[in-house]
């Protein structure tokens, strides 16, 4: 190589080698400038543990609301108010919602101790109610009492699904030693079977007068997950059987879990029942809705603890 290109050369490369110097401090005093801790961008990205604060800011909680007793009883009048206006006439009237009724111990054995109220304490809540004043009336007697404003003072409707056999065991003889009125809703394909009710038994507490049957489908399905034809043959084939052994027409409902929807509603009208009622719920009965009649279901304790 002659001298000459030698001395191109090496001064070509002097400045490249600045170019590249004076690129590579500029790539590094903008990366210096937007550079941010690791526990800075952890917080942001998620990729690493953020470090405890030395001093930690804490954000107070937000409130609870809640409502002093005025106020639940302005909101309760407000509500009875617009439903009244709505599907009036409308009446607070306490329904009862009970599953079983038997021995502590042999509902836990069963898994059935959250449905239970043991005898004993069943017992005393009868005895409360007739302490207090109330009148224990049948659901038909509530529907009438609605319709023409003939209901007593201080109402409560006694009902029990699925069709027990502790219900004949415990609760029947109650009932007739104090003459209290109660609604049986009846899976109508479970009587006989373990731990139900058998139609001998059913028979003799409806002709008794105490026991108002009730319908409360073949073998309870969530009829909301139904076509409306199954719907249909869950009321009415139900009804069908109803009728068949006890003699006579059955006209309220029990929804299976508590669940309901247009069409259910729809086949009770059509299938001409005077109500239904739902699992729980607290709102006034009012005669426009007659298939979405509220219930308080009731617990092994003091019916004061349930606002009666």
């Amino acid at each position: 190589m002659k001298k000459k290109d030698f001395a191109l050369v090496v001064f070509l490369g002097f400045i490249a080698l600045a170019v590249f110097a004076n690129f590579f401090r500029f790539w590094f005093d903008q990366t210096k400038a937007n550079y941010q801790p690791i526990s800075t961008r952890s917080r942001k990205t998620g990729h690493f543990p953020a470090p405890p604060s030395a001093t930690p800011t804490l954000t107070p909680p937000t409130p609870t609301l809640t409502l002093t007793p005025r106020q639940l009883v302005e909101a309760r009048k407000k509500q009875f108010v617009e439903l009244n206006q709505k599907y009036g006439p409308c009446h607070y009237v306490p329904v009862l919602l009970y599953h079983h009724v038997m021995d502590a111990k042999d509902a836990k054995e069963i898994g059935a101790s959250y449905l239970n109220v043991p005898p004993e304490v069943f017992r005393a809540q009868m005895d409360y109610l007739l302490q207090k004043g109330y009148q224990i009336i049948g659901l038909e007697e509530m529907v009438k009492g609605l319709e023409n404003s003939s209901l007593p003072t201080k109402p409560v409707v006694l009902t029990f699904d699925d069709g027990y056999l502790d219900f004949y065991d415990y609760v029947y003889p109650i009932l007739r030693e104090k003459n209290l009125k109660a609604t049986l809703f009846i899976i109508s394909q479970f009587v006989g079977g373990e731990r139900y009710l058998v139609w001998a038994q059913i028979q003799e507490m409806v002709k008794s007068g105490l026991v108002l049957p009730g319908n409360h489908t073949l073998n309870h399905p969530y009829l909301t997950k139904l076509t409306d034809f199954q719907i249909k043959d869950q009321i009415f084939s139900a009804n069908n059987i109803l009728r068949e052994y006890l003699g006579r027409s059955v006209y309220f409902f029990a929804y299976p879990y508590g669940g309901f929807n247009a069409q259910t509603e729809q086949a009770l009208k059509e299938g001409g029942f005077q109500g239904a009622v739902v699992t729980t719920n607290q709102a006034p009965q009012c005669l426009r809705l007659p298939y979405r009649f509220s219930r308080i279901r009731v617990g092994a304790a003091s019916l004061a603890h349930y606002g009666l």
